[in-house]
């Protein structure tokens, strides 16, 4: 498995600041605090940390758990324990976006472990979440969109679930600008402007293209 690591200019320069007497006074300079635990995994794509903190995954969604009155979805339980596998036991590091908190007051990150892994694109390469755009937070959306063509490449997790062969002319209608795409009958697929609209001939197309399906309308991971 090919593990998503990024070596940052950042940690060079924090090692130069611990052995110098200069900075050694700025430990906040090397964000010495920036390293956590999680204490409990949500689901596939959020955990809660030690200090209190819902942190959501930046650029990624995968499969819901079962709460309140909504049923688990396919693979929701496995993408739980994938993720809780990932980060257990490690130190981790929070890297943010532009924006740095959803409508529910969760802090959006990408999730580095403390030997470089980041979680966010390891979840999407073995199979169990799948990239989801959302402007401005999409520094990283290169990097998880090529974990997803793995992924996909080798039918890993959610992908044994996709057909690509299955397709037909504008059988699914997509914006691209919010790069979701829409069930041919979904009343939010009309209100895409021409300019913006595009058809795929496929739900496999749309996810190889870095598009996501809208939630309104189409169910993913579908039941068998």
């Amino acid at each position: 498995m090919k593990a998503f690591v990024v070596t940052r200019h950042s940690n060079i320069r924090c090692t130069i600041g611990l052995i110098t007497l200069i900075l050694a006074a700025s430990v906040g300079f090397c964000e010495a605090e920036s390293w956590v635990k999680a204490r409990w995994v949500a689901d596939g794509d959020t955990i809660i940390l030690r200090d209190g903190r819902h942190v959501r995954y930046i650029g990624i969604d995968a499969p819901e758990i079962a709460h309140k009155n909504r049923r688990a979805e396919p693979m929701g339980d496995e993408a739980r324990a994938l993720n809780r596998r990932l980060v257990d036991g490690w130190k981790l590091r929070l890297d943010y976006d532009r924006e740095k908190k959803d409508r529910y007051g969760r802090t959006l990150a990408y999730v580095y472990r403390s030997d470089g892994l980041l979680v966010n694109a390891d979840m999407i390469e073995q199979g169990y979440a799948h990239v989801l755009y959302r402007f401005p937070n999409i520094s990283q959306h290169h990097i998880l969109l090529s974990a997803q063509r793995l992924a996909m490449a080798h039918g890993r997790g959610i992908w044994r679930r996709v057909d690509k062969e299955k397709q037909r002319p504008r059988a699914y209608q997509a914006n691209r600008r919010s790069k979701r795409f829409h069930a041919i009958d979904c009343p939010m697929g009309k209100s895409i402007s021409e300019k913006n609209r595009i058809w795929l001939k496929n739900q496999w197309a749309g996810f190889w293209s870095g598009y996501a399906p809208a939630r309104e309308c189409i169910e993913f991971p579908s039941p068998r």
